[in-house]
């Protein structure tokens, strides 16, 4: 018995190194995510330097982006959970090839995207918000934003596949140069200073496509002169291999499927704001900033944690070693959740000050703040397992069918009632949109526990 007692696996991983892995794989992820956040959070600055008007309608045109984004994130994830695990058998011819379909797949989707924001900018602006003058200013800034999306779709692809070879330095490298370049083109071209042409809200986006542009520039430069690993050119990106690029759809589709029912119910949750007031809208639009603001740290770690079990699935370890990396991702998850609640409450305040709002808007802004601090411990346990560990697995079906029932069929519903049929406070309706995360970060843990998500998707 002492024997057997002695030999049983520790439920979660005690070496040091694992969990010091996993912070400098996230640490420059999370400084790339802090750099692309902060052009958002400045952007919404300078706007609201002219007008809340202004400001409110590039935050509700840039949902609209925001659902794309998640989309082509899809994609891209789906894509570095083959690479990882391809990763961790060393099969790098596997892993040229699958910069290439990914990048030709995503390619694809981003330009049917853009064709449709450019034809119809004011019929999509519609979507998330009734004021005519919101959906006037917001549809001027989409008809520019849209030629990026091509360009940004590409490099967040281009990005995943780098992550999957533990390339972690070039996302912050290459951003380190394109986002300080879209915050001074912005400021440039939103306050025309320096002989520049004062556009405002299309200045934004004007800065935006140029910054995306030299983003895609620099990175190409780094994966196919620079990178070593693979040793990656130019003509690979025309390599085709029908099994990796089934596996890609079948890896990818619930991946992709999953991102657009949570992004598009994200962006429902937001549209139920929208046709409050714009004083409710201008306070929901800051806390959410700094929720992205401070979300950048748990995204990094999310990354991180889902190459790292990815790989272990790949080299083909015991089932043992996935369960207990498993439970110590959703350890890391609550941990860094409850830290982040914490610093919302702490900072919630000092970041209202930031902006100029009205007393109504900055009190909205404050409580709204209080909401997400009580929610974050159960969004890092989401994020590290439901979306790292499962997906890393090759399971990206159990987040698809949880938000459909979760997001769509309980907490949206239950949202818009509360909102249009019982006039509710907003308070409630926020706390009624949140609460998705707790149920998806309960189901995520009760199905690592069962094992049944692991797949080493590199066998044939």
């Amino acid at each position: 018995m002492n024997g057997a007692a002695e030999r049983k696996t520790p439920l979660f991983v005690t070496k040091t190194s694992f969990y010091k892995n996993i912070l400098i794989l996230a640490f420059p992820i999370i400084l790339q995510q802090l750099l692309r956040v902060s052009v958002d959070t400045l952007d919404s600055i300078m706007l609201g330097q002219i007008d809340q008007i202004q400001m409110s309608a590039v935050s509700q045109a840039q949902q609209v982006f925001f659902v794309f984004y998640t989309v082509c994130n899809g994609f891209a994830v789906g894509c570095c959970v083959l690479i990882s695990q391809y990763w961790g058998k060393k099969e790098l011819d596997s892993i040229r090839t699958l910069f290439a379909v990914g990048v030709r797949y995503i390619a694809v989707f981003a330009a049917v995207v853009a064709a449709v924001v450019m034809i119809w900018p004011e019929k999509v602006m519609r979507i998330y918000s009734s004021d005519p003058e919101l959906i006037g200013l917001g549809a001027s800034y989409l008809r520019i934003a849209a030629w990026m999306y091509v360009p940004c779709a590409i490099s967040s692809m281009l990005f995943a596949c780098c992550r999957g070879i533990e390339q972690m330095k070039v996302s912050f490298t290459t951003n380190a140069i394109s986002y300080p370049l879209n915050i001074i083109l912005d400021y440039c071209f939103i306050f025309g200073a320096f002989g520049f042409p004062e556009l405002g809200i299309r200045g934004a986006a004007c800065g935006a496509v140029m910054a995306r542009l030299v983003e895609l520039a620099v990175l190409c430069r780094f994966v196919f002169r620079k990178e070593r690993t693979i040793g990656l050119k130019p003509r690979d990106m025309l390599r085709r291999d029908r099994k990796l690029s089934m596996d890609f759809l079948k890896v990818g589709a619930p991946i992709v499927a999953h991102e657009m029912i949570w992004s598009t119910g994200t962006t429902a949750g937001s549209s139920i704001t929208g046709q409050m007031s714009t004083v409710i809208v201008t306070g929901y639009n800051v806390a959410n900033v700094m929720y992205q603001l401070l979300g950048c740290a748990m995204n990094g770690v999310l990354h991180a944690c889902s190459v790292t079990i990815g790989k272990t699935i790949g080299a083909g370890e015991s089932r043992e070693k996935i369960r207990q990396e498993a439970y110590s991702l959703v350890l890391i998850g609550l941990a860094g959740g409850t830290i982040l609640g914490v610093l919302t409450l702490i900072l919630g305040s000092m970041f209202v000050g930031i902006y100029d709002l009205t007393p109504d808007a900055a009190e909205y802004a404050r409580w709204f703040m209080v909401i997400f601090a009580l929610i974050w411990p159960f969004s890092g346990m989401e994020m590290t397992g439901m979306i790292a560990a499962l997906r890393a697995g090759g399971d990206g079906k159990t987040g698809f069918i949880t938000d459909i029932f979760t997001m769509w069929l309980i907490t949206i519903p239950l949202a818009a009632l509360s909102a249009f049929v019982l006039g509710l406070s907003p308070y409630v309706v926020i706390s009624v949109i949140k609460f998705n995360i707790v149920l998806e970060a309960l189901v995520g843990i009760w199905r690592i526990r069962s094992m049944k998500w692991v797949k080493n998707l590199t066998e044939v």
